[in-house]
């Protein structure tokens, strides 16, 4: 009895039309960017279209060079400057994420998490409130101070001279900052009733009240803490291979985490100036973006802070339909957002504290 031997079935033009392809890397980083594009413009029209007067967008383009009317004054002195300011907020918040989870060598790092917000939010209550002759200093810099007082402090107190820093060590030295100076930021402002009012918004952040004045105050340092940031690319890279292996390739691993560690407190503190303690942005953004474009500092970072800008700005218009015509703060959409999100990834990290 013979056998035979056929060949095997050829597959089909529709088959091989079925096979899933695969998305290299440089597919899916042009398909991120055309994503938040899409979202940043989607995210703009919608902003400066919501409002208790109804405003149609034809009134934009004037408003965006000129305002003739009462129409294209409230977009542009009102709606516009918001949505920019949560452009700007959210990509400085993003890229300091990004940047204190490298430095740290620790995926739980954010400016929340280490306290670094909270630090830049009590200083600067701290002056409006008890020491009135620092409150004629420019906001920005007790911002700076706070941010870099509270984020040294939370590194000294997770004990960084032991070593590398574990995610648990780290997250429960920089909750327990942040919660005390969050609860003498409250104490502050509850024994100040006449500034209540005034700095009740440093609690959760927000772009509520939002002017082209904040924009300026906070787009040299934005502009200063991204280009900076970009520029420490390939160093981030290099530091992620571990120390070892960067002081092996020339890269000086004390130098990189200085470097960064003071453009993160430059992000955090001019954020936090203008718009107070937005939660978990730098937490939430930086972790979505390394699953969507991989880990590559070179695209994560300019990713990072288109993410961010688009999540605050999101937040911002979510915040405005909670209860109309009232709004929250975008500060309590990304809390609530962010939280779980933080236990999941505090959960998931098998390391011992």
């Amino acid at each position: 009895m013979s056998v035979s031997v056929g060949t095997a079935p050829q597959p089909t033009d529709d088959a091989a039309h079925r096979r899933p392809k695969i998305v290299t890397s440089k597919q899916r980083v042009a398909w991120a960017s055309l994503v938040l594009l899409v979202l940043v413009v989607a995210g703009f029209l919608w902003g400066v279209s919501i409002g208790s007067q109804h405003i149609s967008l034809s009134h934009l383009p004037g408003a965006i060079f000129k305002a003739d009317d009462s129409d294209e004054l409230i977009l542009q002195s009102i709606r516009m400057p918001r949505v920019v300011l949560a452009l700007c907020v959210g990509a400085a918040l993003a890229v300091a994420g990004a940047l204190m989870q490298a430095v740290a060598a620790n995926p739980l790092a954010a400016p929340e998490i280490m306290g670094v917000n909270a630090g830049a939010v009590f200083v600067v209550v701290l002056a409006i409130t008890v020491v009135p002759s620092l409150s004629g200093a420019p906001t920005i810099l007790l911002s700076f101070g706070g941010a870099a007082a509270a984020g040294v402090s939370v590194m000294l107190l997770a004990g960084s001279g032991r070593g590398r820093v574990s995610p648990v060590r780290l997250a429960l030295a920089g909750v327990t900052a942040s919660s005390l100076l969050i609860s003498l930021t409250q104490v502050l402002i509850i024994f100040d009733e006449n500034s209540t009012d005034s700095v009740l918004f440093w609690l959760v952040g927000g772009v509520n009240f939002a002017g082209w004045q904040d924009v300026r105050n906070l787009l040299p340092w934005l502009v200063l803490g991204l280009l900076g940031a970009f520029a420490m690319a390939r160093p981030l890279n290099l530091l992620a291979l571990g120390d070892d292996m960067a002081r092996g390739l020339g890269q000086n691993v004390e130098r990189t985490r200085m470097l960064g560690s003071v453009l993160v407190i430059v992000l955090c503190g001019a954020a936090v100036s203008v718009a107070g303690p937005v939660a978990f942005i730098g937490l939430i953004v930086p972790h979505i973006m390394r699953r969507v474009v991989g880990s590559s500092y070179t695209v994560l970072l300019p990713l990072c802070a288109a993410g961010g800008g688009v999540l605050v700005l999101y937040a911002d218009i979510v915040s405005r339909y909670v209860k109309p015509p009232f709004e929250v703060p975008a500060g309590v959409v990304t809390a609530l957002l962010g939280a779980p999100i933080f236990v999941y990834l505090a959960r998931r990290q098998k390391v011992s504290s």
